[in-house]
Order: structure tokens, then C-alpha cells, then sequence
């Protein structure tokens, strides 16, 4: 005899194997939205002073993301910096490689 009404009864439910790799996956992830958020905090304390990297960031499936070589994102960072000032703004969207490399370079450029 079911203690549920017949619509609990009825309610899909994952596996003990698929729950876990669901499991798996939020933790992960929370892990790099933790790892994420202590960057950005360590980048205010210490703007432009150290070199970022890939190992920061991670693929979203469910993002539009465009990963680029080392070499095609410098030379998209390169293109970005032309005729830039100062006082201009740019905007990297999707392209987490190429933002890494202009980042880098923003910070060569000011130790220079």
C-alpha cells in the first residue's frame, strides 16, 4: 500500500547513480564559483600587478563560450589594443582566452 497520493507516486526520480553525478557536477561547479569569486577579490586587492590564466576559468555549457589557441587569442587581443587609449573601453564577451591575453598584456604594458 503507497502512503503517497497517486501524483507522488507517479513523479520521476533519478537513480542513486545519476543523483550523484548530479551531485558531482554542483559541487564542481560551486567549487569554481567559490575559486571564481576569491579571484575577482584578489584581483581588486591586487589590480594589474599579476598575470591571470586559463586555470581560472572554466567551459559553460551553458554559455556561448570561444576558446582560442594562446597564439589567436594575442593576436585578437593585439587587434583590440589598436588605436586604444586610456580612456577606452573594451568589452570581451564569450571569449574568456582572449580576455586572459589582453588582461596580461594590459599588465606588461603598465610595468613598462
Amino acid at each position: 500500500m503507497s502512503l503517497g497520493t497517486p501524483e507522488e507516486d507517479d513523479a520521476p526520480q533519478l537513480s542513486a547513480s545519476a543523483l550523484d553525478a548530479l551531485k558531482d557536477f554542483y559541487g564542481e561547479r560551486d567549487a569554481r564559483l567559490q575559486q571564481f569569486e576569491d579571484l575577482k577579490n584578489q584581483a581588486e586587492d591586487d589590480f594589474g600587478t599579476k598575470p591571470l590564466s586559463m586555470e581560472a576559468f572554466t567551459e559553460d555549457w551553458n554559455a556561448s563560450q570561444f576558446w582560442y589557441s594562446d597564439e589567436t587569442a594575442t593576436k585578437l587581443a593585439e587587434q583590440l589594443l589598436q588605436g586604444a587609449t586610456k580612456e577606452s573601453y573594451i568589452a570581451v564577451v564569450s571569449a574568456p582566452s582572449v580576455y586572459i591575453q589582453l588582461k596580461n598584456m594590459l599588465v606588461g604594458l603598465s610595468n613598462t
